[in-house]
């Protein structure tokens, strides 16, 4: 019999107390491939015991890269029926991106044509998945769980790598809470907003009369649709959507195990559209932002990573003392900017001000 560890149960618990409101009346898609299944029933497990109605939908690795080696063209076109059904009866969605375990197919020649072929003519998965569940108002939940690639890059194993990130799960929420009022309190004064990093970005942008927001896990009482019904666990940023025209500058992200991209550069021109290279992937992402609707260039945000967890590879945008900007579609962080793409970059080690007063520097909040 298929059975989580009472660790991943306790966990589960956790997060459903503290930054998952899913109602016991309610009902639960969990959509999860081989490697993580355990985790995707341990939280079902836990929601049953609420009373809420659960589903564990698993499409495994194995399916998706045949399909996206041998299957016709024309066939990534296509809605996909079964999520479309599935977002339908759930009040919550939960995509737990370590579904895709191993990414290492793409470095291959023929899989990364087709890739790029399937990429010129639809959009990708979640993407469509994001404007189902806009569309039905159901809760969709990215969660960040971590692949073979982040697992190799830590030196670890699978298992091993899943146990700290579990850690990420495990936090005190109320101090989550404590920052994340602290750093509000200190940006919505407004002012020049500074970033640099190590690796060479140096950013400035404003946020005057936009309304910073601490991702922790709480209820949201914004007015926008998708800022009540999109979240990502594990929780642990504030963010705001800065004014799109006063973004100057240039970041150089991190690169994360197991993205296709590497070497990226934004430059971003105030008015005029970013400017936005990689050395290495960019012929992969490059139909995305071909095919986007509205503005895929313009600042979408900015945010603090603000989770105990101090591991980028385990918490990405959400680790400790990180900061992270994002393009394209930032209606639903308060912004002007309506896109079909949301696409956020981390940067590590970074120094910010406000007016020339430190907000973060060393690893160490100044607030």
């Amino acid at each position: 019999m298929f059975k989580p560890t009472e660790h991943l149960r306790k966990v589960s618990a956790k997060v459903l107390d503290n930054a998952l409101p899913i109602q016991p009346d309610d009902v639960a898609v969990f959509y999860a491939g081989a490697e993580n299944l355990d985790l995707a029933y341990a939280f079902a497990a836990e929601c049953e015991t609420r009373g809420t109605e659960t589903i564990v939908q698993t499409y495994g690795e194995y399916l998706w890269q045949t399909k996206l080696l041998k299957a016709p063209l024309e066939a990534f076109s296509k809605i996909l029926k079964v999520p479309e059904a599935l977002v339908d009866v759930a009040d919550w969605f939960v995509y737990m991106t370590g579904s895709s375990h191993d990414n290492s197919i793409y470095q291959k020649p023929e899989p990364r044509e087709r890739t790029i072929a399937i990429r010129n003519r639809s959009k990708p998965f979640t993407e469509n998945l994001l404007q189902l569940c806009l569309k039905k108002k159901t809760h969709l939940v990215a969660f960040l769980d971590p692949n073979l690639q982040q697992a190799q890059a830590l030196g670890k194993s699978y298992k091993q790598t899943r146990e700290l990130f579990l850690k990420s799960l495990d936090i005190d929420y109320d101090m989550l809470t404590q920052l994340g009022q602290k750093l509000i309190n200190t940006m919505q004064k407004g002012g020049e907003i500074r970033l640099t990093c190590p690796k060479g970005s140096d950013l400035r942008v404003r946020a005057d009369g936009r309304s910073w927001t601490s991702e922790d896990g709480k209820p949201s009482t914004s007015s926008s649709t998708s800022a009540r019904y999109v979240h990502n666990i594990p929780v642990g940023e504030v963010y705001v959507a800065p004014v799109e025209q006063t973004a100057y500058g240039v970041v150089y992200p991190t690169s994360l195990p197991g993205t296709v991209l590497d070497g990226v550069r934004i430059e971003f021109r105030g008015e005029k559209k970013a400017v936005i290279t990689a050395q290495k992937g960019f012929e992969l992402i490059k139909p995305r932002l071909d095919n986007a609707t509205g503005n895929p260039y313009s600042i979408a945000e900015f945010a603090f990573g603000t989770n105990p967890c101090r591991n980028i590879i385990l918490a990405t945008e959400k680790a400790y003392a990180t900061a992270h900007v994002a393009i394209g579609q930032n209606t639903w962080l308060g912004g002007k900017n309506e896109c079909s793409i949301h696409w956020d970059f981390v940067i590590d080690k970074p120094t910010v001000t406000i007016n020339g007063k430190p907000v973060l520097k060393n690893g160490k909040y100044m607030v």
